[in-house]
């Protein structure tokens, strides 16, 4: 059992105010922040989709964007070109693409803000084209609120994740369809406000919480009837390392933006009926990055009674599950559950934006992102860098689905960590810049960190020997040149 512990009244306003804590704290993770180790935290926070939960990517995809270019079909007009199977453009997706919702443009970024490569719809633009509308210095106007903020705006939209990225093809062809359709000849900027409102229309149609007990937008139905189609059971190597983690004294707690209805359909399906037994306490409808960005007063806790969300929640018990919330007040919980007046915290997630950006820059937590890419592509493992072989630690390329891989990874757009500029020189693009600066590590799944024991040592991406040596077991493809 873990012991609980009073807090100061000082210490109690620095968290409900939402002081930074000391910045030494992320130093302390494990050898001046160069090393990384399980054996090294108190307390491990996990995102659920994605991360605990590991879709099928092919399936999942392609399931995404039929719900929605059918929806846009029959409640919006759109023409029947839409309804063409996603594969046929999968080359078109990839992570870390912007859209310029105005107007209608896909944008690949440099992490000065250089645009490398842009798209009209589906239709690639020549450099001339690209200049004449973001000047010689090809610098979109919006590229520091974006990279100081990192969240999206009703201006643009930059597609990290996996529930997202469908929507990439899905706006491109909207474009397209736009463009050639007669009766939609007018201004530009009128047409692709059309196109941007529909988009948003669609996705809130497939996700919003309530679709989930009515049965209806397309995703929730189609993952309660045959979830695993597009979900993998967790391996038994992940549940013990869970075990692990509280045998050895962590805290380990669930933080997902999925309501709670989903998120038990989900945990049940991966982990088993027994699934909140892994977990200290269990947050939903957290509403990344909210949770991590906005002030303590502005975000409470709810409790849940029934998948529904009640009354607010001033403080939180192990063993419970709790809505929306604040990472202020979490911690309050986790230093009574550690005993611990600064506990040493990481969370695991696969989104940027929401897990790794956020947690790094508001709550000084370590991060892991989980990044599929980087099986897709290929990796050259370091052994000597990853210790001892376990049965699920070690890579193999075979493993990866081929569907999938040619999902993730694309000619077209060149990788989304780097790419070439026009003088032929190598550049690191926003995303990978992010990644790099606010994640400590990263894995492809969670297997890569359950299949190591707790006190192995990972390389993080402050070890100056390397620009890139937090990529565990190896680095992606395109960065070993």
């Amino acid at each position: 059992m873990f012991t609980k512990t009073r807090r100061s009244e000082q210490n109690m306003g620095q968290i409900l105010t939402g002081v930074t804590p000391d910045p030494t704290n992320t130093a302390k993770m494990a050898d001046a922040g160069h090393t990384f180790s399980f054996a090294d935290v108190d307390a491990v926070g996990l995102d659920l989709d994605h991360t605990l939960c590991r879709y099928k990517v092919a399936e999942t995809f392609e399931m995404i964007y039929d719900s929605m270019s059918r929806y846009l079909v029959e409640e919006h007009k759109y023409g029947e070109e839409m309804l063409r199977p996603f594969s046929e453009d999968r080359d078109f997706c990839v992570k870390g693409l912007l859209l310029d919702a105005l107007r209608g443009n896909f944008l690949k970024f440099a992490e000065d803000g250089t645009i490398l490569r842009a798209s009209h719809g589906t239709q690639i633009m020549t450099e001339e084209e690209i200049t004449a509308i973001y000047g010689d210095e090809k610098q979109w106007k919006h590229f520091a609120e974006l990279k100081g903020k990192f969240e999206n705006s009703d201006k643009y939209h930059l597609y990290e994740n996996y529930f997202d990225m469908p929507g990439i093809v899905l706006c491109a062809r909207m474009v397209d369809n736009l463009e050639k359709n007669a009766e939609s000849k007018g201004k530009q900027k009128t047409k692709m406000c059309k196109m941007w409102r529909d988009a948003i229309d669609a996705f809130n149609n497939a996700y919003k919480p309530e679709a989930f007990a009515a049965h209806t937008g397309g995703y929730f139905p189609a993952i309660k009837d045959k979830p695993y189609m597009y979900m993998h059971k967790c391996s038994e190597d992940i549940r013990r390392w869970l075990k692990e983690l509280r045998a050895a004294g962590k805290a380990v707690f669930l933080a997902t933006s999925s309501c709670s209805d989903y998120c038990d359909h989900i945990a049940r399906k991966v982990l088993g009926d027994e699934w909140k037994d892994y977990f200290d306490v269990i947050v939903t409808n957290s509403k990344k990055p909210g949770f991590f960005s906005e002030p303590p007063n502005k975000r409470p806790f709810y409790s849940v009674v029934d998948f529904q969300e009640g009354t607010k929640v001033k403080e939180l018990e192990r063993g419970k599950g709790y809505a929306q919330g604040n990472w202020q007040t979490l911690m309050i919980l986790l230093r009574q559950l550690t005993g611990k007046e600064e506990p040493k915290v990481v969370y695991i997630g696969d989104s940027l934006r929401s897990d790794i950006f956020p947690p790094k820059k508001f709550a000084n937590w370590s991060t892991i992102l989980i990044c599929e890419e980087m099986e897709a592509e290929g990796m050259e493992e370091d052994r000597t860098q990853n210790g001892p072989a376990t049965k699920r630690a070690r890579y193999s390329e075979n493993d990866y689905d081929p569907a999938s891989k040619a999902i993730l990874v694309s000619d077209m757009w060149g990788p989304f960590l780097t790419d070439r500029s026009t003088s032929g020189s190598e550049v690191v693009t926003v995303c990978g810049h992010i990644l790099r600066s606010s994640a400590d590590i990263c894995v492809p799944h969670l297997d890569y960190l359950a299949g190591l024991p707790l006190d192995h040592k990972f390389t993080t991406f402050k070890d100056s020997s390397s620009d890139w040596a937090g990529f565990h077991p190896g680095k992606p493809r395109s960065l070993r040149k």
